[in-house]
């Protein structure tokens, strides 16, 4: 754990947060990111993606700050101000996506399913140890 430790340490600053904000923008604006024929799982499988989506944008905002600050366990104020950018960043892409006019719409399911996926995320890493951190 100690290796992996001082890689992701290497890192410049914030770089997951950028990358999983860029695949998002991605994911979410593009007119068809996953082709003309996109996955068929099961219905409501795109809200279960929406949540993971934010929720994962809410991890790696914490792991970036707890990286920045030399594995500080973050504190849930913290905790909970990433999950509330998170799900502002949700609720922006709808407002742009009904917008664009590019085959993307505006969902209230989608900005529910972004809202609970970042808080359950939050939750999660505020009663989770973090082996990275030794607790």
């Amino acid at each position: 754990m100690e290796s992996l430790r001082k890689s992701l340490s290497r890192l410049p600053a914030w770089l997951l947060s950028i990358v999983t904000m860029l695949v998002i923008l991605w994911l979410t604006l593009a007119p068809k990111p996953l082709g003309d024929e996109p996955p068929s799982l099961f219905e409501g499988a795109d809200k279960v993606v929406h949540g993971l989506m934010f929720g994962f944008l809410t991890s790696m905002m914490l792991l970036d700050w707890e990286r920045k600050h030399h594995w500080k366990k973050a504190y849930p104020g913290r905790i909970f101000v990433c999950a509330t950018l998170s799900a502002t960043l949700g609720i922006l892409i709808e407002f742009v996506q009904a917008g664009m006019g590019l085959g993307r719409g505006f969902e209230y399911g989608d900005i529910a399913a972004d809202t609970i996926g970042a808080y359950i995320f939050a939750i999660l890493w505020l009663c989770l140890p973090n082996p990275l951190r030794g607790n």
